[in-house]
């Protein structure tokens, strides 16, 4: 089965775990979501400028994506795409986690009202635990975002995660809590770890 057949298959309401490693090819899975759910459903949150890597591969592999793509900035310097919500991730956690929750919450609602879903893509998360020291409070806090917009129907979610870097716990939590897992090997292979229909675990996915 092919990559882009297999996320045509997510649910509304659902949230989805990309696993990666710093070698792997997930540039273009982050690529093949945009194509097969379009570009103007894509809520990108930007965690510390995570998107730049992407976007130096999608350039050297003549992948380009639009420049006004919806982008949710938490942290960093770039100001490319349509910069409607800036976060500073140093802030209190509860300041920050809270306007972000805002947004997404009033984002989803306005394009719930037009007739279209929105398809969230969370660029590595875990580069915000160092920032604040690691801290269990804080990792529990972070794990539990997702699961507030679990089930909700006016959005579907893609969070990417670097195996290389994040801390064991927080990994944890969220395999326990999404709905499906998906692991990219650095030699290209995309293996289904978790899914609603338990046949498909185990299943490898072709990126193209």
């Amino acid at each position: 089965m092919k990559f882009t057949e297999y996320i045509s298959r997510v649910n509304p309401g659902e949230n989805v775990l990309i696993e990666h490693t710093s070698l792997s090819d997930y540039p273009l899975l982050f690529y093949l979501i945009g194509e097969t759910y379009g570009w103007k459903r894509i809520i990108l949150v930007d965690i510390i400028d995570s998107s730049l890597p992407l976007l130096r591969w999608m350039h050297l592999s003549n992948m380009h994506i639009p420049e006004d793509i919806t982008r949710f900035k938490v942290g960093g310097i770039s100001d490319w795409g349509n910069v409607v919500l800036e976060v500073n991730p140093h802030n209190d956690p509860g300041i920050f986690i809270s306007r972000f929750s805002r947004a997404l919450r009033e984002n989803y609602l306005e394009s719930y009202s037009r007739g279209v879903e929105a398809i969230t893509v969370v660029m590595n998360p875990e580069r915000l635990i160092p920032i604040h020291n690691n801290r269990p409070s804080f990792i529990m806090t972070l794990a539990a975002l997702p699961t507030v917009f679990l089930g909700d129907i006016k959005r579907r979610a893609f969070y990417f995660v670097n195996i290389d870097m994040t801390h064991k716990r927080y990994r944890a939590l969220l395999e326990e809590a999404f709905t499906r897992i998906l692991k990219i090997h650095d030699d290209g292979r995309i293996t289904v770890l978790k899914s609603p229909s338990l046949n498909e675990e185990g299943t490898e996915l072709d990126p193209l």
